[in-house]
């Protein structure tokens, strides 16, 4: 399911490629957002750059800020699909937005081997721990990354500095319009770290939680992950239609060669769910004689 800050890092990463290319030392070119539209995997968190440098190569980055089993996993298995779907080098970086159990096992090496030991698979990615980096990273780097400044190294105490440094730049360096993004970009990420209380009270700018900005980013979200409901809901809906309708032929055709059923017999094909083990018993029903060496597959 999405979270809101997916939507603002999302927005970030889209709107300033190059800040993000910078920061990540790779080489800077025109780019374009990759829409994350694999078919068989949810990429909610991704966000894919190509850069069309000479040659070209794509940037893979994956926002996390809690634990994930398959996290490691999950972005070998994005980084190979891409790779094939790109044709290009892909390369990700995991953005750890805040500390969280286990972190620590994650060493930018990812390995799968053999039952002997040898190396079958071995990925490479990089790592920024966001909350180790000092918030002058941030604070003196790309606009784009300005709001990661107050989930950076910072103290409690220190924080009400920070924030009031990140108003400064956006009044400075930016029209209203795109500041009062940035600053709810930096309002969604300094609630992965800071109590509610403290970030509404730092940022009150008016009452930031509902701004009509705040809402769009919440509500993009909401209609991405209602949007993969929908889709995984009309799937599972097509899949029992066709295992109802292949119940119904197994069950009408059955009481032609072998007679009426047994509540039992009905009760067993009730509690068979899959649509492809219900094809395969009425592939059967010429093969067979009765309803129990129909059922004895």
């Amino acid at each position: 399911m999405p979270k809101p800050f997916d939507a603002s890092t999302k927005f970030l990463v889209e709107l300033y490629p190059e800040d993000w290319l910078r920061f990540l030392k790779q080489p800077i070119g025109p780019t374009e957002l990759v829409e994350a539209d694999l078919s068989t995997v949810t990429a909610a968190g991704d966000r894919i750059l190509r850069v069309n440098t000479v040659p070209p190569y794509a940037m893979h980055m994956e926002f996390q800020a809690g634990p994930d089993p398959e996290l490691e996993e999950r972005t070998w298995e994005y980084n190979v699909l891409y790779t094939r779907r790109l044709k290009i080098p892909v390369l990700s970086t995991l953005i750890l937005l805040r500390s969280f159990t286990k972190q620590h096992a994650l060493t930018g090496r990812f390995q799968v081997r053999g039952v002997v030991g040898e190396s079958i698979h071995e990925f490479h990615y990089n790592i920024l721990r966001v909350w180790e980096t000092p918030p002058e990273v941030f604070l003196e780097g790309g606009i784009g990354l300005l709001p990661l400044a107050t989930v950076a190294k910072v103290s409690r105490t220190e924080l009400p500095m920070i924030v009031e440094a990140v108003n400064e730049r956006l009044d400075r360096e930016r029209k209203p319009s795109e500041a009062e993004l940035l600053r709810t970009a930096t309002y969604v990420l300094m609630g992965l770290k800071h109590p509610k209380h403290l970030v509404e009270k730092l940022m009150s700018r008016n009452v930031l939680e509902l701004s009509s900005t705040y809402q769009g980013l919440i509500q993009e979200g909401l209609d991405r992950g209602l949007r993969q409901g929908l889709e995984q809901g009309l799937e599972q809906g097509l899949e029992q239609g066709a295992a109802r309708e292949a119940r119904s032929i197994i069950l009408r055709q059955g009481r032609k060669r072998f007679g009426p059923p047994a509540p039992e017999t009905v009760a067993i094909l009730e509690a068979i769910s899959s649509r492809e083990a219900l094809e395969r018993l009425s592939e059967r029903l010429l093969d067979v004689e009765t309803w129990s060496e129909l059922l004895a597959e």
